[in-house]
């Protein structure tokens, strides 16, 4: 059993993590002349992993509200990196795809991600970092099963 204090601390290292990698991405990005922030290219990510997706399953994905995402995503189809297309099987739900020019962005991208994940796990050795791996997997995993996408 995992005692309550060490519960706190992992949900607050989390969002440690979460807030300071964004920071580190935002600035490597503008550093990079990018263009895009790390709030603009997150769902940028989400879709290349799962194309076709609809605006509240995005949100979600990113981590915000589907009322935050709507002006990202209006940003993103105005600088054509993403697109909606009609659904195949509703009319009411919408359907987002990233562009060529988005592919291309994220390609231009991958460089930077790369660097700041390595330089946030830059203190572990090759085997600690595959255990980090299994362990986030068996963490994400547990919390996708309860997820009523």
């Amino acid at each position: 059993m995992v005692d309550a204090q060490s519960l706190r601390n992992i949900g607050l290292l989390f969002r440690s993590i979460n807030f300071n990698f964004r920071q580190e991405m935002d600035k490597a990005l503008r550093k990079g002349g990018m263009g895009v922030s790390f709030g603009e290219i997150s769902p940028m990510l989400v879709l290349l992993l799962h194309p076709g997706i609809n605006g509240a399953q995005l949100a979600r994905h990113s981590m915000v509200s589907a009322q935050a995402m709507n002006p990202g995503l209006r940003k993103l189809v105005s600088k054509k990196y993403i697109e909606r297309r009609p659904p195949p099987d509703s009319l009411r739900a919408d359907s987002w795809y990233l562009t060529d020019k988005g592919s291309g962005l994220l390609d231009r991208a991958k460089k930077i991600f790369e660097a700041a994940t390595s330089r946030m796990l830059s203190g572990l050795n090759a085997r600690e970092v595959k255990n980090l791996e299994k362990y986030l997997r068996i963490c994400a995993t547990s919390l996708e099963s309860t997820d009523d996408e």
